[in-house]
This record gives C-alpha cells, sequence and structure tokens, in this order.
C-alpha cells in the first residue's frame, strides 16, 4: 500500500520521549536540545512589524534577497571566502537544507558517510533518498575526533557524501582544523561532497570554530547547514539555510521548492534582524551555556562508575554508562521512575556508536541542573 522509502524508515522522535515522563510529577527533562532562553525581543518585533506592513505574501523560492544577503555576509566572514546571495538557500529550518542537499545529490544504493554516533534527523533524509548509511566511528578514545584511516577504509566507488556535524550533536566534539584539512584531502582524492552542518558554530567553549568550507579545493563541494534555531532560541519558527557553490544551490532549490515552495515570509524578516542585531544576546547565552558545561562535568565526576569526554561545543555531554551493566534505553527507563529526569538513550536513538551511553542536554537553569544532576548520581548509587 504505502511506498518502500516510507515503509523502512523509523522514525525516532525525541519529542515522542517525553512520553515516558507522563504520569510522574516534578521532572526535569533534558532530553531535547532546545535553548531554555526566549526569543530576542527585536526577532519578535521585527516578525510583528512584517505582519504589519503586509509582507505576508509569497516570496523568491531561494529566500528574501535581503537576508540572503546577510547570511553571505556572515559566512563569508566566518569561512574567509566571498561569497554571494547565489550561494545562499533559505530553508524550513536546517533540517529542510540537509534534505535539500541528499535529495540533490544521493541516488538510491549510493553511500553516505556519517559520524557515529549520529544525529537521527540525518539518517531520515538518507533513508527517505534511498542512501545507504555508512557509519565512520566518532573515537571516544580520541575525544570523539575522526580517524582519517577509518574513513580512508570506508570510502568506495559508491560513496556521494559524508556528512560532519561540529560542534558535534550529541557528543560535544569539536573537529580542529588539521582534522579537517585530512577529511577535505580524502573528499577531494575520492571525489565525494561533504555536508557541514554548523548548527552549533556559535557554541564553542574553549577551541576556535573552523569549517571544512574554509579549505582550499573545497569550494565546489561543500555545503554547509546553519539554523536560526539555537543561536537565536527559533526553534519553532522553523527557519535555517545552506551554502554552497552556485551549482549545489541552484540544484538544492528545485528540492526545497518541491517540498515547502518558500519559507514563511515573516520569519524571513525575523532571521533578517536576528542577523542585523546586536549579538550581545548570543554572546552571554553561550556564557551561561559554558558554566553549565562546567557544573554538569563536576557532577558526573563525582559518579564514578560513569566515564565521559568533555564536550568543547554545542549544548550535550554524551557520558559512557557501560559499567552499570544496562541498556541505554533501560537507564533512561530506570531514571525517570527513580529520579524524575528525563535524558535520550544513546542508543537506537545516535546509532550503534551510542550503546552503553545516554545524551543529556544543558539546557535548564543552574539551579535545576544541579538538581537533575544529584538526582541521577543518588538513583545510580542504587543500582551499583
Amino acid at each position: 500500500m504505502f511506498a518502500e522509502r516510507v515503509l523502512k524508515y523509523e522514525k525516532h522522535s525525541l519529542i515522542d520521549l517525553a512520553k515516558l515522563a507522563e504520569g510522574f510529577e516534578d521532572v526535569i527533562y533534558l532530553n531535547v536540545g532546545e535553548p531554555d532562553f526566549k526569543t530576542p525581543k527585536h526577532v519578535l518585533d521585527a516578525a510583528k512589524e512584517a505582519m504589519e506592513k503586509g509582507y505576508t505574501k509569497y516570496t523568491p523560492d531561494e529566500g528574501i534577497s535581503e537576508l540572503r544577503e546577510a547570511i553571505a555576509e556572515r559566512e563569508s566572514r566566518k569561512i574567509k571566502t566571498e561569497l554571494t546571495k547565489e550561494n545562499v538557500l533559505v530553508t524550513a529550518g536546517s533540517t529542510g537544507a540537509v534534505f535539500a542537499a541528499i535529495m540533490s545529490l544521493v541516488n538510491p544504493g549510493e553511500e553516505v558517510l556519517i559520524q557515529d554516533p549520529w544525529y537521527p534527523g540525518h539518517i531520515r533524509s538518507i533513508t527517505l533518498a534511498g542512501g545507504k548509511v555508512i557509519g565512520v566511528s566518532q573515537v571516544e578514545e580520541k575525544n570523539y575526533s575522526i580517524d582519517l584511516d577509518e574513513l580512508n577504509e570506508k570510502v568506495t566507488k559508491k560513496t556521494k557524501l559524508l556528512i560532519l556535524i561540529s560542534p558535534n550533536n550529541p557528543t560535544g566534539a569539536v573537529l580542529d582544523y588539521r582534522t579537517l584539512k585530512g577529511i577535505a584531502e580524502i573528499a577531494m582524492d575520492n571525489n565525494f561532497y561533504v555536508l557541514s552542518d554548523e548548527v552549533y558554530d556559535r557554541f564553542v567553549y574553549d577551541d576556535e570554530f573552523r569549517s571544512i568550507a574554509e579549505v582550499p579545493g573545497m569550494e565546489e563541494r561543500a555545503i554547509i547547514v546553519n539554523s536560526f534555531s539555537k543561536t537565536y532560541c527559533m526553534t519553532g519558527l522553523r527557519i535555517g539555510y545552506a551554502v554552497s557553490s552556485k551549482q549545489i544551490i541552484k540544484e538544492m532549490a528545485k528540492v526545497a521548492c518541491a517540498a515547502s515552495l518558500s519559507v514563511t515570509s515573516i520569519i524571513q524578516y525575523a532571521a533578517l534582524a536576528a542577523l542585523k542585531g546586536p549579538q550581545s544576546y548570543v554572546e552571554e547565552m553561550v556564557k551561561e551555556y559554558n558554566e553549565r558545561r562546567k557544573l554538569i562535568m563536576r557532577k558526573l565526576k563525582e559518579i564514578s562508575e560513569v566515564s565521559f569526554v568533555e564536550p568543547k561545543g554545542a549544548f550535550y555531554v554524551f557520558p559512557n554508562m557501560e559499567k552499570l551493566g544496562i541498556s541505554s534505553k533501560e537507564l533512561v527507563e530506570y531514571l525517570i521512575k527513580e529520579a524524575r529526569v528525563l535524558v535520550s538513550p544513546g542508543y537506537p536513538f545516535f546509532g550503534p556508536g551510542g550503546k552503553h551511553h545516554i545524551r543529556i542536554s544543558y539546557t535548564v537553569p543552574r539551579n535545576k541542573l544541579e538538581t537533575a544532576m544529584e538526582r541521577i548520581k543518588q538513583a545510580i548509587e542504587k543500582l551499583s
């Protein structure tokens, strides 16, 4: 009855995970990667003003010119390359950009390399495109970096695309320029594309953010994907973008148009205000996340049965719970019952590499986060 592409697609939703908490009181939710800060007022004001001015009609499929120009300016500064609006496609969140990129590049049966642990949203698009998922380990013993030798071994004649997330969801790892350069050389030698998911590029704490698009020679094969969701607390407004060569953007625009025609007009003006307005809000928010990161690491160190890699970016930590002797899914269910804290299971959500892990989002105020971590500690002590 239904198309094979959807029948073989298994939906894992971090939002649906909240159903586990139904019936429990005083639950602290550390499962969803959503900022707890409010959308900046000037961004909301811009959306309201756009409505009042009647900017409620269709927009160009690729996005309004002013926004595309502002994005090009921002990304030009970041990757030190001259970009124009023709290098930019505005999409319905970063998810829309990922879907458009994969659907325009990957043929059925072609292989897509992806970091393992992975972000489940990327798997959805690969599956629907008929691509084959090939995991490349994020090596826990090497701070969740990518082993270039393993990457090279995974490349075949069918390899079409590599998807990177840095800073990473779920591990919090940040890839350095040396690693990115090595990845780029493998991509160029083997003629495949690289999609760089840079949604958390402003959430880097100790290191400097670098993009694979900076590497000379990647101009025609790198696709940057980004979003306003995390940086400007606009998750529900669904707006993101892709930046790449003019030819790739032209082909991606065909898919984006078929999927959604264009992004909501008033939200595009809100996104423009976000880019053009004061950035102090973002800077203060990132400082607060850094304090939460330090808190959560301090609390995890108090639990002898748990090991973890220090997250360098994003707002997640991905502790290894193997010593507890139960699956990550069983642990999540135990913690909601015993600790009244909801976290995300590493497996199956984040792939085989997530086995024995949980993802904790530090997206609640510090006092709440401290309470949650103390509850987790006490619950784990009962298991030991």
